[in-house]
């Protein structure tokens, strides 16, 4: 699991193996309101890793710890 996902723009993550950027992830799992893990997967290499997303317990719950939770929604 990689903690601390190599974010390049606030779409995504970079591939860990060819820093192909990545827009939203395959799964996501929702563990409790403070842990979150994200599966990805890099069409272009087929590498598949994990991102984590741990909010401390003193963290503020507000609406912006959801942009560093989730990524934000593509719309067509």
């Amino acid at each position: 699991m990689t903690e601390g996902a190599h974010r390049s723009s606030s779409f995504g993550v970079k591939c860990v193996q060819c820093s192909n950027e990545l827009i939203a992830p395959e799964r996501s799992d929702y563990w409790n309101e403070r842990h979150v893990s994200h599966l990805w997967h890099c069409p272009k290499c087929d590498c598949c890793f994990e991102t984590a997303i741990l909010i401390s317990a003193d963290a503020p719950n507000d609406i912006t710890l959801m942009d560093n939770i989730l990524p934000p929604l593509l719309v067509a």
